[in-house]
């Protein structure tokens, strides 16, 4: 209704008043066009002055730690709220502490709803404590906010975007074999596997062994004595480690994804980066995954403090069907620049991975950790196994068979 249409009305209502000299005619017609004005005007103004924010404590937080949403409602006007209903949709994977929260009719979300009154010019902030048990990249609204005018007679509906992001990261697993995986004294020694050394100190040479890189043969020794001697550096104060993740679980694209295989290779392949960093080398990731909101591909190189964006950047990867991982692995041996060892985390080694596993081998130390059961094809390629049923959610030290 328009205040034109109560004057237009009113009018009307006056003219038969007067037609029927009728004074209680005229009364009740004022009184009601006064009335249909002050509800017109009210719900016009009802969110004029209004203030809606919701402010997550953290954005980024661990798997299974506990956030503290803060929801602010201000009314900073003189027209009271008589009664407002909030309808805020949250991301799925938050238990709520204290509180419940309804399904959403829109996929992978939640609802919180709550009704409440506003005085004039009066601030209401409320708490919500929740614990994120679901890795990603998750993110609020938008809310839908419904008020009635002062007298009770109609509702007032408007929508608020008010989004906001959160990023979950991984769980992240204590690694006890991580020494027996690398073949590396994770402390004080010498790394005693990787050929991420320093090319200026020379230590001298050695008669070639199974495994040596081509790039370290002495062709030099190797031409006077007949025999191939390969060079040995000291070794750097950190050794690089490089993880390449395989998210894909089946052969085709078009046969889909197993959410939750996908979920533990990306458990798998946080904890063994926290442990290779904790440990104080610095570490990389490479994956065909897809980042949520982004096509580009992943490559992290591996240096000191990059664990954090690893971390982050496995809480953003989906579960879409990825791209061929020979492709990654191929474009590895391509890179002339790669020092460093390798470590695979995968749940399937394909015909041409396998070949090129074999060649990335001969270039430098590779390890590869296989999420589930290997066939008798895959087994010569495979270091350790994590079984496709280890019950990560409830465990606290990574069940890593070497």
């Amino acid at each position: 209704m328009r205040l034109r249409s109560i004057a237009w009305a009113a009018l009307a209502g006056l003219a038969i008043a007067a037609l029927l000299h009728s004074g209680a005619l005229v009364f009740a017609t004022l009184a009601a066009a006064i009335f249909a004005a002050l509800v017109v005007v009210s719900r016009r103004r009802v969110f004029r002055g209004f203030e809606f924010e919701r402010t997550p404590e953290r954005r980024v937080i661990g798997w299974g730690g506990r956030l503290e949403i803060t929801m602010s409602l201000t009314n900073a006007k003189l027209l009271p709220l008589v009664w407002l209903r909030v309808r805020d949709r949250w991301p799925l994977g938050l238990r709520p502490q204290g509180f419940t929260l309804e399904r959403s009719g829109w996929q992978d979300s939640q609802r919180l709803s709550q009704t409440l009154s506003l005085r004039w010019y009066e601030r209401v902030r409320r708490r919500y404590q929740v614990r994120c048990m679901q890795r990603g990249l998750h993110r609020f609204g938008p809310a839908e906010l419904e008020a009635g005018d002062p007298f009770g007679i109609a509702g007032v509906v408007r929508e608020v975007a008010a989004r906001e992001e959160i990023v979950v990261l991984p769980k992240v697993l204590a690694v006890p074999a991580l020494e027996l995986l690398t073949g590396r004294p994770l402390l004080e020694a010498p790394a005693s596997r990787s050929l991420a050394r320093d090319p200026t100190e020379l230590r001298g040479t050695r008669p070639y062994r199974p495994g040596d890189g081509l790039r370290s043969v002495n062709w030099r020794a190797t031409a006077r004595t007949g025999t191939l001697y390969t060079n040995e550096f000291e070794p750097t104060a950190l050794a690089a480690t490089r993880l390449l993740l395989d998210v894909r679980v089946f052969e085709h694209a078009w046969q889909g994804v197993d959410p939750e295989r996908f979920e533990l290779l990306c458990v798998v392949t946080a904890s063994l980066a926290a442990a290779i960093a904790g440990a104080g080398h610095p570490v990389g990731l490479a994956t065909n995954a897809i980042l949520s909101g982004d096509w580009r591909s992943v490559d992290i190189e591996p240096r000191e403090g990059a664990l954090d964006e690893v971390l982050e950047t496995l809480a953003r990867v989906v579960v879409i069907p990825p791209d061929d991982f020979s492709a990654l692995l191929a474009a590895e041996l391509a890179d002339e620049s790669g020092r460093g060892d390798v470590v695979i985390v995968t749940a399937a080694l394909r015909p041409r991975s396998r070949r090129l596993v074999a060649q990335l081998r001969a270039e430098r130390p590779t390890t590869v950790v296989y999420v589930g059961r290997p066939s008798a094809e895959e087994r010569p390629f495979v270091d350790a196994v994590v079984p496709a049923d280890f019950d990560w959610r409830t465990r606290d030290a990574l069940d890593l068979l070497v």
